[in-house]
């Protein structure tokens, strides 16, 4: 793999790039070719920020006792 690739992996993983725009600039076909690309190289997928998990959390608990 080269640095440049990379580099772009390791953009996208850290949230620095949208995944579309990863896709585009290491010219893949999908977001499968992109996990496998990233499963390759060692890093994980992006993770929201912590406020975004936590109102999520928050939205499900809620439908869940209302169910």
């Amino acid at each position: 793999m080269t640095k440049k690739k990379l580099e772009v992996l390791k953009a996208y993983s850290e949230g620095l790039v949208s995944q579309r725009e990863a896709i585009r600039r290491l010219e893949l076909r999908d977001n499968a070719e992109l996990l496998v690309a990233l499963g390759d190289a060692g890093l994980s997928m992006p993770m929201p920020p912590e406020n975004e998990i936590r109102e999520q959390a928050e939205t499900f608990a809620k439908l869940w006792r209302m169910g």
